[in-house]
């Protein structure tokens, strides 16, 4: 009886236990869009225009939040293939203007990336075995990325995919939650900084 007794009571402190857990995260991550003024939308099935070279992966937000100008989305995303694997990325996508055809960094070291779920080629040329893999579509953009301050900028576990109209910050191998969150909007805009720079450059020699 004592020992049914003890069973019961430790699966009853291990529910409390787990859910004070998920309940502070949730606090958590509701703090930190109050304070930085993201909107916090309902999971749903979406298209997300930056990630449309996904073609073959149904996806799914189970999180997100956005800022108020609309510029930034923060994702917690699900993927299913066609196969029924279930995948879970954490991505951050940031709308901007002039970009290219689809590149990207793929951390080196990361067993997953959704870099992986794209039809990009690699450069190995313009790759490093100990930061990131470059792939892309085209030789030149692929070479302007290998180049850009944006691969300085970028933690080696962090990717990084642009496209014509947005960069995507793939941060899966670090928790979600509000201290990644401002640290991936604090490289984001470092990166977008450092293009519009570019881009202005550009237009004074023309």
């Amino acid at each position: 009886m004592l020992i049914a007794v003890l069973a019961i009571s430790s699966v009853m402190v291990a529910r409390l236990v787990r859910r004070h857990t998920q309940d502070q995260k949730a606090f958590a991550l509701w703090e930190w869009s109050v304070e930085k003024r993201y909107k916090r939308l309902p999971p749903a099935v979406v298209m997300v225009d930056a990630l449309d070279e996904i073609r073959d992966y149904a996806l799914r937000a189970n999180e997100h939040f956005q800022s108020r100008d609309g510029l930034t989305n923060i994702y917690r995303l699900q993927t299913v293939s066609r196969g029924d694997v279930v995948q879970h990325w954490n991505a951050l996508v940031r709308t901007v203007e002039q970009y290219s055809t689809p590149i990207a960094l793929r951390p080196a070291g990361a067993a997953h990336s959704l870099v992986d779920l794209m039809h990009l080629t690699l450069f190995p040329k313009l790759s490093s075995q100990n930061r990131f893999a470059v792939y892309g579509l085209r030789a030149s953009d692929a070479r302007d990325l290998a180049g850009s301050a944006a691969r300085a900028l970028l933690p080696r576990d962090i990717g990084l995919i642009r496209n014509a109209d947005a960069v995507i910050l793939d941060f899966t191998s670090r928790p979600f939650d509000p201290v990644e969150f401002s640290r991936v909007c604090a490289i984001a805009e470092q990166i977008v900084a450092s293009h519009e720079k570019n881009l202005h450059s550009k237009k004074k020699s023309e």
